[in-house]
């Protein structure tokens, strides 16, 4: 998705960071297994964080595997697990209609590898789609709804936002019914909320250069490309109010085996991706190719 959903590395303890690293290239293994090697680029952060909060009370067994981005020493990989293949699909569901709205919305010749991506992953997507029939028709309903306010220029935030974040809460619906399940909805409402308002945040110098869709255009004023100071806090205000919502549904949920770095990512890890997004640093291109490189 955005890649805005990760832990402080440097609060992590050595073994906690081993342990969400092997999470992490086992998505990528799972990835390949199930959809081929180019679903491997699909792989990311956000998803990586879902793997480990669906793994409930499943045996968790690593096993050392190469890849291309480790060729020659082997890295240990959190094996097949129903959580990481659930996982891998909805990566696959999610990251293909990512492609093709960015095909749809880039100007050309930008556009076309988005096209590109899509044709070539549509056989994966579809797969992907039989596997997880009603998170698919999920994706594809609040996905239709969301376009249609940006086509309509929405300048409700709430709204647009809404619809992003009923798209990570029907992933809950996996779930065995009972009050884990609502919980977990909960949760994943609020973080796809997160992400969809810190999207914006993020994108709206580009979006205020270009003039596509930004909810932030219309509902606060800009100066140079950024909201002013008095927008700001009254976003940021907003922003608190979810990760309020959604640390406390975390605090309900069952105990969990990558406890410390799910607290690691709610607690730290989102306060300081919106700080850096605010902050303007962000997209800081050595910084984050760094901390690429050393997953």
């Amino acid at each position: 998705m955005y890649g805005y959903v990760r832990p402080v590395k440097g609060e992590l303890k050595v073994s906690e960071y081993e342990r969400y690293r092997g999470v992490y290239c086992g998505l990528c293994h799972e990835l390949s297994r199930r959809y081929g090697f180019l679903a491997r680029f699909l792989v990311n952060y956000d998803f990586t964080f879902l793997a480990m909060l669906l793994a409930g009370d499943e045996r968790q067994q690593s096993c050392p595997r190469r890849c291309a981005a480790h060729p020659i020493r082997k890295t240990q990989c959190l094996c097949h697990t129903e959580s990481l293949a659930a996982a891998a699909d909805m990566t696959v569901i999610l990251g293909w209609w990512k492609l093709a709205d960015g095909g749809e919305d880039k100007r050309p010749p930008l556009c076309w590898g988005y096209k590109l991506a899509c044709l070539l992953l549509k056989r994966a997507y579809k797969k992907a789609a039989g596997r997880q029939p009603d998170f698919a028709r999920a994706v594809e309903v609040d996905l239709e709804a969301l376009r249609r306010l940006e086509r309509e220029n929405c300048p409700s935030l709430d709204e647009a936002a809404d619809k992003f974040a009923l798209i990570l809460r029907a992933i809950g619906q996996g779930l065995p019914e009972g009050a884990g399940r609502r919980v977990a909805e909960e949760l994943l409402y609020h973080l796809g909320r997160i992400i969809y308002i810190l999207d914006a945040a993020d994108d709206l110098p580009e979006d205020e250069k270009s003039g596509a869709y930004n909810p932030l255009r219309f509902r606060f004023r800009q100066e140079n490309g950024r909201l002013t100071a008095e927008d700001e806090k009254t976003l940021r205000a907003g922003l608190q109010l979810s990760h309020n919502a959604l640390a406390g549904a975390y605090a309900l949920m069952e105990e969990n085996p990558y406890g410390p770095i799910l607290s690691n990512i709610i607690y730290l890890g989102l306060p300081a991706v919106t700080q850096a997004i605010f902050a303007g640093t962000w997209k800081a291109p050595a910084k984050y190719h760094r901390e690429r490189r050393s997953i």
